[in-house]
């Protein structure tokens, strides 16, 4: 098998399944409880939040943990309209974001608590500071955009949407969902207000994944539980923390070999393509700098070229695993190529433990494709 989907999911470190098992056994005491063995787990998590709290310098109060990047990118909406609860509240975002909070979005204009304005980004598949000047209104409260775009790979400019935000007194949010392991984030503080992570895509276990604050007291929690400072109800799972954090902790160890290794394979791929003078481009080659490559075929549709991987136990995909089922445009190829060019798109995301032979066999398959 040659697993060339991590922009999907990751498989799990040993360390992260037998961090798991060890604490769900041994620390399965409820938090929250006021008892010894509900004070060692909770003794755990803090203990946990060190791992975050080093390398992002942020408060313990400012990690809530959530069940993945969606429910992270659902909660700061949430967090923004409890935040205005009464005022008219204006958020601008992207087209191309990931579907839970693009499809949120929609759903939450639809039902009249909030407006959006969608930017469409340039040709580049960057967002434009002229371009949140043009969006910006007097009730704005959150610009929110994502870090790294899980189709194509393209990265924004986080500095430059801070200072506009810093200009307009504007919150602002990342998805780092697909950033996180792929490129450094240890200063990404000094431009966001919040961010959203997944366990998962930096080989941990699903069903975990946090939304971090810079400035947890400048928040009103929803709720008067004591339970993760109010920001989210229910009973937080030690052994799923324990597991997140110990991935982060062996990434953050191995994050500068890790990261020119990604860069090492990515630029191999790109380089066999051309060698192999296959008929397929990169999108954004020339300053893409993730291991999420996408790919546009000029002679076979992309479902094809999936399929017929498939068969050889290639392991790649069509667009984003939410909309896997899907067919049709391709939002984050919009601003990039005509509608009719996206059935010819599929990816290619390589991780740490990608071989170079891995990549010359799926090459070699492309070859004969």
């Amino acid at each position: 098998m040659i697993y060339l989907d991590h922009a999907a999911t990751t498989k799990p470190l040993p360390i992260a399944l037998k961090t798991y098992q060890d604490v769900a056994k041994q620390y399965f005491a409820n938090p929250a409880s006021p008892h010894h063995v509900g004070e060692v787990a909770d003794d755990l998590i803090s203990q946990a939040k060190t791992i975050f709290t080093d390398y992002f310098h942020i408060p313990p109060d400012g990690i809530i943990f959530t069940s993945g990047g969606t429910e992270s990118n659902h909660l700061i909406l949430d967090l923004v309209l409890h935040q205005f609860n009464g005022e008219p509240i204006h958020i601008i975002t992207s087209t191309v974001e990931h579907a839970s909070l693009y499809d949120t979005c929609q759903l939450l204009e639809q039902q009249g608590r909030l407006s959006v304005t969608y930017i469409t980004p340039a040709k580049n598949g960057q967002i434009t500071k002229q371009q949140l000047i043009d969006a910006v209104r007097p009730d704005t409260k959150l610009v929110t955009i994502q870090l790294i775009n899980s189709e194509t790979g393209i990265s924004q400019d986080n500095e430059m949407i801070s200072e506009f935000c810093k200009d307009h007194q504007l919150l602002f949010h990342t998805d780092a969902v697909q950033a996180f392991g792929k490129q450094k984030l240890s200063t990404t503080f000094n431009y966001v207000d919040a961010l959203s992570l997944s366990a998962h895509k930096i080989h941990g276990l699903k069903g975990i994944g946090a939304l971090l604050l810079k400035q947890p007291k400048e928040w009103r929690a929803p709720f008067q539980s004591k339970t993760q400072g109010g920001f989210r109800q229910g009973t937080i799972d030690a052994g799923l923390i324990a597991s997140f954090a110990a991935c982060v902790n062996d990434y953050i160890t191995h994050e500068s070999k890790r990261l020119n290794r990604l860069m090492e394979l990515r630029q191999y791929v790109v380089n066999q393509l051309k060698h192999e003078q296959l008929p397929i481009s990169v999108i954004g080659e020339a300053h893409v700098t993730s291991p999420i490559i996408g790919c546009l075929s000029t002679s076979s549709h992309g479902d094809y070229i999936q399929q017929a991987l498939n068969r050889k136990q290639i392991y790649v995909s069509t667009r984003s695993a939410c909309h896997s089922k899907t067919t049709g445009e391709i939002r984050s190829l919009t601003p990039l190529y005509p509608t009719e060019q996206h059935q010819h798109y599929f990816r290619i995301s390589i991780g740490y433990f990608t071989s170079k032979s891995e990549i010359d066999a799926t090459i070699s398959a492309l070859k004969t494709t």
